[in-house]
């Protein structure tokens, strides 16, 4: 991320005592250094004044070259823009878009980060051109707004091949008087661009073919430069405790499967039944989940039976945790949690599909969703896995922490987290009837409740990574298919709920 920091060097001038002629000298080379400095402050004005007026008539050529591709409306275009302009629409109410963008205008001097978001249509009047099998109109428009609500733009663009990539220019007429231009690189059905304003500004922006993906990148945007904004004006910390309170807008669940006792040929296991019972009985005593749901020794009809009662219980407010231990394998690449009942060899029906699952997953109505899988071969395996190696730990800044726990709470999500990867993992840590897995989870909900203090999935993830052993590493990441808002699940001790 680009940034244009001002920084202002004062120079302390040591004060010598000599004798009364000398001190007269010291004290007229001080005003002389002030006057100076007010001609240079005068001189960086002007310089200023004088880039704004330049940068100014720059995007004026820019604008008046735009009117080359920007093709005349149709009356009713017209007055639907002008309808859409009248008022301001949040991002969540935005019209139907086939794309949907979000970007941020830097601050000169002492002005205030403005963020923007809209979206644009093609134009299907105008020329198409070929993209592989795909043929695309070259021109869009729509609407662009300023979250602070101070501004609304009409927004035209145009998009070509160059190259073999395509590229396209961007302008907005904003009210106020505030021109925008921009250039931009799409790539399959996202993009990104950087711009300027008539003001002299610096303008980032991303665009996406979903609102959600849209609404997660001004989310990163804000927290970026909410956390160098934090670094920049860090004062000396506040000694005085403040406990972290959220309010989550829903209710938590959970469902819990452990598969322990095999019948049919797969050997039995250890941990998987105690391990969702101490689960249970942490999140029970002391965190505030309304309805958990126990699987123990499932067989296939079992555990399908309670992702349907878990759809049923769950609204679209919700935050939902499902937790699973037991066999799992691998047949052509694709993979299958076992049930107690399940077959030792594939072919019988009875094993349980991991795309069979990601069905159930997909319909389930919940705000935050968190799969956990304690299983061989299986933790990588739900559709779009994009591992996440570099996981944020805010530890050391507490209020930057609390931040990004509210922003989370708020925005959709949709993570696994699972023991391993593709390969085996562990069964029970010796002397504890615990899996390694299950064993983190659990002193890190215990710990964090002693502490008075949340405990997100990407936190836990990581304190796991940094305790795991080399042959056995945890991941996390976000299914495509399941449409992550960029949120976090969170577990809330009760005493940290507003």
């Amino acid at each position: 991320m680009f940034k244009k920091l001002f920084l202002i060097t004062l120079i302390f001038l040591g004060f010598i005592s000599f004798a009364q002629s000398e001190t007269s000298w010291i004290k007229k080379k001080d005003k002389t250094e002030t006057v100076k400095k007010v001609d240079k402050e005068k001189t960086t004005s002007w310089i200023k004044k004088k880039e704004v007026t330049e940068n100014k008539k720059k995007v004026k050529e820019k604008i008046k070259e735009s009117k080359s591709w920007i093709t005349k409306k149709s009356k009713k275009k017209v007055k639907d823009i002008k309808e859409k302009l009248k008022k301001h629409k949040s991002f969540e109410k935005l019209p139907k878009g086939e794309f949907y963008f979000a970007g941020y205008i830097e601050p000169v001097d002492n002005e205030e980060i403005k963020y923007v978001y809209g979206y644009i249509n093609s134009n299907k009047k105008s020329e198409t051109f070929q993209v592989g099998n795909k043929s695309l109109y070259s021109r869009s428009d729509g609407v662009a707004y300023f979250e602070d609500e101070s501004n609304r733009c009409e927004i035209d663009s145009f998009i070509g091949v160059l190259f073999g990539d395509i590229k396209g220019k961007v302008v907005l007429k904003c009210k106020n008087g505030l021109d925008i231009t921009g250039d931009f690189k799409q790539v399959g059905m996202t993009g990104k661009g950087n711009g300027e304003t008539s003001d002299g500004n610096f303008v980032k922006f991303k665009f996406f073919n979903t609102k959600i993906n849209a609404i997660a990148e001004l989310e990163n945007y804000r927290s970026d430069n909410e956390y160098e904004k934090t670094i920049v004006e860090r004062q000396a910390p506040n000694k005085k405790k403040e406990k972290i309170l959220l309010n989550p807008n829903g209710n938590y669940y959970a469902l819990l499967i452990g598969n322990s006792k095999y019948t049919n040929g797969w050997s039995s296991l250890d941990s998987p039944v105690n391990d969702i019972n101490s689960i249970k009985a942490v999140l029970d005593k002391k965190y505030d989940f309304k309805k958990i749901l126990t699987v123990e020794n499932g067989t296939k009809k079992d555990i399908y039976a309670a992702f349907q009662k878990l759809s049923e219980l769950t609204t679209t407010n919700d935050y939902v945790l499902i937790y699973y231990s037991g066999h799992g394998q691998i047949k052509a690449e694709q993979a299958y949690w076992i049930p107690t009942d399940g077959s030792k060899s594939w072919g019988s029906g009875d094993w349980i599909n991991i795309s069979e699952i990601d069905i159930f997953l997909t319909e389930i109505k919940a705000h935050h969703l968190a799969v956990l899988v304690d299983s061989c071969f299986v933790g990588s395996k739900f559709k779009g896995m994009n591992i996440i190696d570099d996981i944020e730990f805010y530890d050391d800044d507490k209020a930057q922490y609390t931040k990004s726990l509210k922003s989370s709470l708020n925005l959709r999500s949709r993570s696994v987290l699972s023991s391993g990867t593709s390969g085996e993992v562990s069964d029970t840590v010796k002397g504890t009837g615990h899996s390694r897995f299950a064993l983190s989870i659990i002193n890190q909900l215990n710990v964090f409740h002693k502490k008075s203090y949340p405990l997100d999935l990407e936190q836990m993830a990581y304190l796991m990574k940094i305790n795991y052993t080399k042959f056995q590493k945890p991941f996390m990441y976000h299914p495509d298919t399941w449409q992550h808002g960029g949120g976090n699940f969170i577990f809330i001790p009760k005493k940290n709920l507003k």
